[in-house]
């Protein structure tokens, strides 16, 4: 029998969860379509669980991927309307793998910049591959609860 492999590779504590924080659309390196906008709406659920204070979406999912610079004109829409901390990142694997058992594979990379400093204050990186009875959406959120 194969276990689950989980790795998760962080920077030490979070910011106080009393700051406003946005989650923007994360960039997908993937070949599934929009898994950048699904790890983020994921992340926006697992933030909001753990009690951390996140203002109203500035985006909405589109019919593409969205670029770089629409990403950064939705960094500074988040500034606009209050949020201190923006949460952004890389998809870099989202998918189940081919075989027999096609478990589901994830890697994510996040970064949570904080605009009023101006700097990255935590980076995470999770990856982790599941059972063949899980979703790429409940192996995300489980990757995603222990980073956070």
């Amino acid at each position: 029998m194969v276990g689950c492999a989980r790795v998760v590779n962080q920077t030490p504590t979070l910011p106080i969860k009393g700051e406003s924080y946005v989650v923007l659309p994360f960039e997908n390196y993937t070949e599934t379509p929009y898994a950048g906008y699904r790890v983020a709406s994921i992340l926006e659920g697992v933030l909001a669980s753990k009690g951390y204070n996140l203002i109203p979406r500035v985006w909405s999912i589109n019919e593409r991927e969205l670029a770089v610079e629409e990403i950064e004109k939705l960094k500074e829409s988040a500034v606009k309307n209050g949020a201190r901390y923006i949460v952004h990142g890389s998809v870099n694997e989202f998918r189940y793998k081919t075989g027999l058992d096609g478990e589901p594979a994830v890697s994510i990379t996040i970064f949570v910049y904080d605009a009023k400093e101006n700097k990255v204050v935590k980076n995470v990186t999770v990856s982790g591959s599941g059972w063949v009875h899980e979703s790429l959406g409940t192996l995300t959120q489980k990757l995603l609860n222990r980073a956070f």
